[in-house]
């Protein structure tokens, strides 16, 4: 097996055990063990950097680079590599929008989340499925601030009227939330531009995950590791099935890729 230099790790179901809501000691230690000894680590997530924060990843690891919102932006602890954001018109009609129809939304840029309530029933409901630190109000919002995701809470009955509103790719991945990106976002693309800018080679990389929207991952680095928790879709893609994340599946795919002994 070459010599691996970096590796990305998906968050959910990966790093954070949703059944415990926290992190797995072993998974912990086995990461700053193998960036002490010069393997550099990215997070590789569907999330936020808010969300990831909110959640005290960063008190956990000290990532060396973010690939958050499912590749949407991209950057290091002092360079922001890419960001994908959404034109000022287009979230103002959004905004509009919902302000229009009664509904709740939520504005998502590089570093922050920042929530307008309507219907707190909704929020509650949403929240209960997708276990998330609450976003700040609305009103801390400025401007300045460019926003890579607009996220409106209602349910489909709204869908054709919003897809002749805009032409931003339209996510409908709950059935009470819909989601406005300035084109779909990907994984892969996070790692490719890491790579560039860490002057790396794919073939030289891993990434662990569990989920289908790790499957880009996979297929572009040499050693994918699917969670032995994850899908079966994403398991037939990747390199190798490590054990449970709580059955130390990180440590165990580490040792694996020969990074621990």
């Amino acid at each position: 097996m070459k010599n691996i230099k970096a590796v990305f790790f998906d968050f959910d179901w990966t790093l954070f055990d949703h059944k415990t809501h926290d992190f797995v000691n072993s998974s912990v230690n086995a990461i700053n063990n193998i960036q002490k000894n010069g393997v550099k680590i990215f997070i590789n997530s569907a999330r936020t950097y808010y969300s990831l924060e909110g959640l005290n990843t960063f008190n956990y690891l000290n990532f060396d680079g973010y690939v958050v919102s499912n590749g949407g932006c991209c950057f290091t602890n002092n360079k922001i590599i890419y960001e994908y954001d959404i034109d000022e018109k287009s979230v103002s009609d959004l905004i509009k929008f919902a302000d229009e129809n009664n509904l709740s939304y939520l504005l998502k840029t590089r570093m922050n989340e920042y929530l307008e309530v309507v219907d707190e029933n909704i929020i509650q409901q949403f929240y209960s499925v997708y276990y998330e630190p609450r976003p700040k109000d609305i009103s801390l919002y400025k401007n300045d601030e460019k926003v890579m995701v607009v996220q409106l809470f209602c349910d489909s009955s709204y869908d054709e009227r919003l897809k002749q509103l805009t032409n931003l790719n339209m996510n409908r991945f709950f059935d009470l939330a819909v989601e406005f990106t300035f084109k779909p976002f990907s994984k892969q693309e996070g790692i490719k531009s890491i790579i560039k800018e860490f002057n790396l080679n794919k073939d030289e990389i891993a990434a662990f995950g569990d989920d289908v929207n790790d499957i880009d991952m996979f297929k572009y680095v040499n050693y994918g590791v699917c969670m032995g928790n994850g899908k079966l879709e994403a398991k037939q893609h990747a390199y190798f099935v490590t054990t449970d994340i709580d059955d130390d599946g990180i440590l165990n795919g580490l040792k694996r890729l020969n990074l621990i002994k």
